[in-house]
């Protein structure tokens, strides 16, 4: 296995704050070894918001890798579930954790927290 190195990237989004803003915390950007494990920390300041939801944005995509209530079990995309895992401490603090990291898993990813989820299915 080749020790190929490359870099991680990591943002937060909220959407703009009416009255108050919620204040995010985030790892800085990475710089990791192929094969390796890295671990993203994200948190939060307002225990309301629930549901901690994690995405991966590639050049042209972004796509949702997994979300946890609370500390319940994650649920996480099936492309995703083999070396992808969330972690939470609570509402306010959770991580992403990659492990076996390979070239392709180059990205920026993106940790947002809401107190709901809302998914639209759309049937052809």
């Amino acid at each position: 296995m080749s020790s190929t190195t490359y870099g991680l990237g990591l943002f937060f989004t909220l959407l703009p704050c009416l009255i108050t803003c919620v204040q995010f915390h985030q790892s800085p950007s990475l710089i990791v070894k192929d094969g390796g494990e890295v671990e993203i920390h994200c948190s939060h300041n307002d225990s309301s918001l629930l549901v901690m939801l994690w995405y991966q944005q590639k050049p042209a995509t972004m796509t949702l890798i997994g979300y946890g209530y609370g500390t319940s079990d994650p649920t996480m995309e099936d492309q995703f579930k083999d070396r992808f895992d969330l972690k939470r401490a609570g509402n306010l603090n959770g991580s992403l954790v990659i492990s076996s990291l390979m070239v392709t898993d180059s990205a920026v990813f993106f940790c947002a927290a809401s107190n709901t989820v809302i998914w639209v299915h759309i049937n052809t």
